[in-house]
């Protein structure tokens, strides 16, 4: 991780990427102690990362969450085969502007998903014969992008299933956790699984980002 946060020169974009990871990152650890300080007592977290949605600082919730979807956003857009990003950055501002319960539940967590499933093929759609779809084209492939590379990247799916288990498998562990155990973690396994699959992921893609940065610049040296 700390070779990641060192100077690379080739890594055009390195301050967009690692904001971005960072504000994933440290977003839930804001909200928790964002709202013990507004009551002024030693709280546990709330059951999700979603559940802060109606949160006091509201702000402690929107903005570092805002921050990576505007930086994933662009990101997207300036960075050669990195469209996809477009659609993760999409995918998280679902998540932030629809509630998790009530009448938008449903959207609440079917973007939660795509953001975490997507995320976790992330490699099957980046640099590698990338679709060269208009941006609206990009926008009305979103609901349906993880059957999408199932049928036309299942090579490069099935490279990535390891990884991918790595990423999903927080939230297999800690539900595994709460039905053994029950009780504090019952009640919270799932904000600690949202917060370990998104720093993996995150982490992921920061990998990834140098790894495309160094490459690109020693082609367009050669």
């Amino acid at each position: 991780m700390v070779n990641l946060l060192k100077n690379e020169p080739s890594w055009q974009y390195q301050s967009f990427d690692v904001t971005a990871v960072g504000a994933c990152i440290v977003a839930p650890l804001i909200m928790w102690i964002a709202e013990m300080g507004h009551v002024g007592e030693t709280l546990s977290s709330r059951g999700s990362i979603s559940a802060y949605h109606d949160m006091a600082p509201a702000g402690a919730f929107f903005i570092p969450l805002t921050a990576a979807v505007m930086l994933f956003v662009v990101n997207g857009w300036i960075y050669r085969g990195h469209r996809v990003h477009v659609l993760m950055g999409a995918y998280l501002l679902g998540v932030i502007v629809f509630d998790h319960i009530g009448r938008t539940a449903v959207l609440h967590f079917a973007f939660a998903g795509l953001f975490f499933v997507v995320g976790a093929f992330l490699e099957t759609m980046r640099d590698t014969d990338v679709p060269k779809w208009p941006p609206l084209g990009w926008l009305c492939m979103a609901p349906v992008l993880p059957v999408w590379m199932v049928l036309n990247r299942w090579t490069l799916v099935k490279r990535n299933l390891g990884r991918a288990a790595v990423i999903l498998a927080p939230f297999a562990v800690f539900s595994l956790v709460a039905f053994v155990f029950g009780g504090w973690i019952g009640d919270r396994w799932l904000f600690f699984a949202e917060w370990v699959a998104l720093t993996i992921l995150v982490i992921n893609y920061l990998r990834d980002a140098q790894a495309h940065a160094v490459a690109d610049a020693l082609r367009a040296a050669s």
